[in-house]
């Protein structure tokens, strides 16, 4: 497809409008000048013609490849369920659109290396991928931070990644899909590496969940450059959501602050309110991702966030997790060459 000027509004394909799907989508109504939403799908077709009325009348499908195919469609986010990321990000590359999928790219191995692979062979980067802590003032600034190098050589990440409650049944594979994901890439990032060993450890915290559950997951992982990773993830953590990033080098270390709005005084106390989710705590770095995702397609160059190559990378650590928690031992990565068009 043709690349926007910046001079043209960018139409805009949202497919999900759950509560993501309909931040992402009132993000670029409200705040993405040169882009409009043009169309919304969900299996919901209520809530889609909703999301559509607080858009400016976007049109709605009942089918979500027909979107993607639209001619009006210039570009598609994905907001769906995780299973169905793959299949339309390899619909966005056959029909030649750029597409930002929410994470994960894929919720198998082999299903990120299709799409990588479909990719490389188009020879042109379409797809970027939601990792939205890389647009997270608090972990901008870290990462600032140690990039100008007054603290030395970064030596170590360790992260804290806790949700308020998950459904009865979550299991520990579950929470390294759908959750974890966010750790390893903010690992990669942060310490300019790829993982090349992890170890994982989970617990189940209280008698009153299923068996199965494993809902504090500790991981630690080996990275290339000689660097190392401790996260912790717990999603039954009960007081709220919150998510910390420190990278430990040669000469101090730099930590992320509380994205703090108000210093409430009540009951003979004084603090600050935590949010109940992520749609909260990180409502900045989904507005400054899309500005960026649009941007990046209006002016015709790559997406400064995530690509297809970290999203496949993401996998490959979340799938030697799996291993490594199934068996209570360290498991390795064969970190792959990274194909020229991601370099």
């Amino acid at each position: 497809m043709e690349t926007k000027t910046n001079s043209q509004n960018l139409s805009v394909g949202v497919i999900g409008t759950g509560g993501m799907g309909t931040r992402h989508a009132l993000n670029v109504h409200r705040s993405a000048g040169n882009a409009r939403v043009a169309a919304v799908y969900d299996l919901d077709q209520d809530r889609a013609r909703q999301v559509a009325g607080m858009c400016g009348q976007a049109l709605v499908f009942e089918d979500p490849e027909r979107l993607i195919n639209d001619p009006q469609v210039d570009a598609v986010m994905i907001v769906s369920p995780d299973d169905t990321h793959t299949r339309l990000t390899l619909a966005c590359l056959q029909a030649g659109k750029p597409v930002l999928s929410e994470k994960p790219l894929a919720t198998t191995v082999e299903d990120a290396v299709r799409v990588l692979e479909t990719e490389v062979t188009l020879g042109k980067r379409l797809v970027s991928v939601g990792f939205m802590r890389r647009f997270d003032p608090q972990h901008m600034a870290v990462k600032g931070t140690v990039a100008e190098g007054a603290l030395g050589r970064p030596l170590l990440f360790k992260g804290v990644h806790r949700n308020a409650v998950v459904p009865y049944g979550t299991t520990g594979e579950t929470i390294l899909i759908n959750s974890a994901g966010h750790d390893f890439d903010s690992t990669r990032w942060l310490l300019s590496g790829e993982v090349r060993e992890v170890y994982v450890r989970g617990l189940q915290s209280r008698a009153d969940l299923h068996p199965d559950t494993r809902d504090l997951l500790l991981i630690e992982m080996a990275l290339t450059n000689d660097t190392l990773a401790d996260v912790e993830v717990y999603v039954n953590a009960g007081y709220g959501y919150e998510v910390t990033a420190e990278v430990v080098c040669q000469r101090g270390s730099a930590i992320t602050t509380l994205a703090d709005d108000v210093l409430v005084r009540s009951a003979a106390q004084r603090g600050n309110p935590i949010p109940k989710d992520w749609l909260v705590r990180f409502q900045n770095a989904y507005v400054l991702e899309a500005l960026e995702w649009v941007e990046s397609i209006q002016e015709g160059r790559p997406f400064r966030g995530a690509n297809t190559w970290d999203g496949y990378m993401s996998m490959l650590i979340t799938g030697a997790c799996i291993e490594s928690l199934r068996s209570c031992a360290v498991t390795s990565l064969k970190v792959p060459d990274k194909p020229a068009l991601y370099q």
